[in-house]
């Protein structure tokens, strides 16, 4: 029984120092990444009042650390496609996340903070990641690094599921929370639809899957849960300078709310559509029809990211460089971070890309 006890122990250690660590980081954050921007002066707004229209302009900052997750399993997923899991860095992933959250919280103005509702969103999900790449790495790169060798260059009927759930995953995170993810069916097609087909590499991905997405399975139905008690907002409201409703796209996304004047004369329409994805593709549209946005959410800055190849940044317009992380599936590509003008952003993504550059996201209230 001297084994169990020491295996006890160990996790036991294992456990404090992962309790040690995500406190420090969040302490950090908390109370050493102190948001140092000043708020600009901002044109005459709009001054509407409907409920739930208004939101805090530092949410946009503190948005990008849950994207950070959704590109981390982008990364992951591409990483895997061209060699394995095992070549992925958790490690630099989970110390991403944190530096990408004190970024993002220096970002914010002192005088418009992010809500408190969205900081502990940040320290709830970024432990939980923390966790999760850190036992995933672990495994990976011992267990899982020894299996690759073994298994050679061509993959096992489990490693090409796994990829296709990797690929499928990361794209169902760019619109919808991971915890309504379908672990639990993708478990049960691994091992009815999956010919099994005795090997090292079989058995183990088997075994490692199993574990992973059975238990990823039971923590999503209890965070679904939680969710519940508060679901997220779904659609977000902006403003876009035109002179009437006829100018705007014609998407059956956007729903037209009324015409609204501010008090400096401009003219626009406000315009009620979904948040997350579906809210970029919705400003490529208002920038390809030459349009801008007056405000988004009550708001005149908001956060967007640009995928740069190598060589020097875009220098575009009302939006301002203020950081830049590696992209791991995509080598001397950087990720870079633009604290943009409201009314900037919908000519940001033609700028960014007449440089060779892509305009990935921008990140909504």
């Amino acid at each position: 029984m001297k084994w169990l006890r020491r295996i006890a122990a160990a996790v036991g250690v294992a456990i404090l120092l992962f309790v040690a660590f995500c406190a420090a980081e969040i302490g950090y954050v908390q109370y050493g990444c102190t948001p140092d921007g000043a708020a600009p002066v901002a044109a005459a707004g709009f001054a509407i009042d409907d409920p739930k229209y208004a939101r805090a302009e530092g949410d946009t900052y503190l948005t990008y650390p849950e994207w950070y997750i959704v590109y981390a399993y982008s990364d992951l997923a591409g990483v895997t496609r061209a060699s394995s899991e095992s070549s992925f860095d958790y490690i630099g992933s989970i110390s991403g996340f944190w530096s990408s959250l004190c970024g993002a919280r220096r970002s914010s103005s002192a005088a418009r903070p992010a809500s408190q509702d969205q900081m502990l969103t940040d320290y709830i999900i970024g432990s939980s990641f923390t966790a999760e790449m850190a036992v995933q790495g672990l495994y990976e790169r011992t267990i899982g690094a020894l299996a690759v060798a073994w298994r050679g260059p061509k993959p096992a009927r489990e490693d090409a599921f796994n990829q296709a759930l990797l690929d499928d995953y990361a794209k169902f995170l760019e619109q919808t929370p991971w915890y309504q993810y379908p672990f639990s069916d993708k478990l049960s097609a691994l091992w009815h639809d999956v010919p099994f087909e005795p090997s090292l590499r079989a058995i183990e991905r088997r075994f490692s899957l199993s574990l992973q997405y059975g238990v990823k399975s039971l923590y999503a139905k209890a965070i679904g849960a939680l969710a519940g008690l508060s679901p997220a907002d779904l659609e977000i409201g902006s403003v876009v300078l035109a002179p009437s409703a006829q100018a705007l796209p014609t998407d059956s996304r956007i729903r037209v709310v009324r015409e609204v004047h501010a008090g400096d004369g401009r003219q626009g329409v406000l315009m009620i559509t979904p948040r997350y994805r579906e809210f970029t593709g919705i400003i490529r549209e208002v920038g390809g029809k030459g349009l801008s946005f007056g405000e988004i959410a009550g708001n005149t800055r908001i956060l967007t990211t640009v995928l740069v190849p190598p060589g020097g940044l875009p220098q575009v317009a009302g939006a301002k460089s203020i950081f830049e992380t590696d992209v791991q599936s995509m080598p001397g590509w950087r990720r870079v971070g633009y604290d943009t003008g409201v009314a900037a952003v919908a000519a940001l993504p033609a700028a960014v890309e007449a440089h060779g550059a892509r305009f990935e996201h921008a990140y909504d209230y």
